[in-house]
């Protein structure tokens, strides 16, 4: 059975609260979790011993606490904990590989510079095999709704069916957004294609997009409430302040190239840089 794999940091905030999103996230979907700590590999290169069991007692410490919290959520969930050490890029690419999911905590809590360890969850997030959730450090409980941003694409399909569950299982409603840039759809990244392009003629093609995707999704789901918005404009401004009012951020990954495995698309990289709610990354 595919399991639900969490990051622990010892951040005790922004790391239990990513421990509590994937406990319940694998109770409801009745999969293992698995408690994953990294000690990583610079702390060794170090030469210092008392610094590495220092360093391997505080992760003992705080797998035992994350256990505790799952535990909370679920008593009945099926728990292992796991202790490496290496780089933790590499580590967690690995134990992603068959993963349900793959859940990361950032001490991003809101503003507009993201911290290092928000940096590193980026990173970790562009070397997964499976989708990917970045929890920050922010408390979405008075919120509701699911976000997800549309672009008609297959990976775009993707992220919709996963926003999809996600909302139908909260019994939330579905934010469906699709943003367009006028630069792009005039005829070019660097906006010189045709001046007369009507603005009509582009929401309605936007709009028509949007419908598009959602028709299999509201016929498969009558009783999902789905809210549709065309957003002219930065996809990932719309998307973040969509997300600002929600408890869940759902996105399509369009990294391409030799090095895919290490990229994100422009849009998934933007909202990660810019965390408003707990954030999913779909491959």
């Amino acid at each position: 059975m595919s399991e639900v794999v969490v990051g622990v940091s010892t951040a005790e905030s922004a790391g239990l609260r990513a421990v509590r999103w994937a406990a319940e996230r694998a109770s409801a979907r009745r999969r293992p979790l698995r408690l994953v700590h990294v000690v990583d590999s610079a702390v060794e290169a170090t030469g210092d011993a008392q610094l590495l069991l220092a360093a391997l007692d505080r992760a003992r410490a705080s797998l035992a606490d994350a256990a505790t919290v799952a535990l909370d959520v679920d008593p009945g969930l099926e728990v292992a904990t796991e202790l490496e050490q290496g780089s933790p890029v590499e580590v967690f690419a690995e134990r992603s590989r068959g993963a349900e999911l793959l859940v990361v905590g950032s001490d991003w809590h809101g503003g507009k510079r993201p911290s290092r360890r928000g940096v590193h969850s980026l990173r970790i997030a562009a070397a997964s095999e499976a989708p990917v959730v970045v929890v920050p450090d922010i408390d979405v409980s008075a919120r509701r709704g699911v976000v997800v941003g549309v672009d008609g694409s297959q990976v775009g399909a993707r992220a919709l069916a996963f926003a999809a569950d996600e909302a139908e299982r909260r019994a939330v409603p579905l934010v469906a957004v699709h943003a367009w840039d006028m630069a792009l759809m005039a005829g070019g990244e660097y906006g010189y294609g045709p001046a007369m392009v009507a603005v009509d003629d582009l929401t309605d093609a936007a709009r028509e997009v949007l419908d598009d995707a959602l028709a299999p999704v509201a016929s498969a789901r009558p009783a999902l409430e789905i809210d549709r918005r065309v957003e002219a404009g930065d996809p990932v401004t719309a998307l973040a302040e969509a997300a600002a009012e929600a408890e869940l951020l759902v996105v399509g990954s369009h990294g391409r190239g030799a090095i895919a495995r290490f990229l994100l698309g422009s849009v998934s990289h933007g909202v990660l840089s810019r965390l408003e709610a707990p954030t999913v990354v779909v491959r």
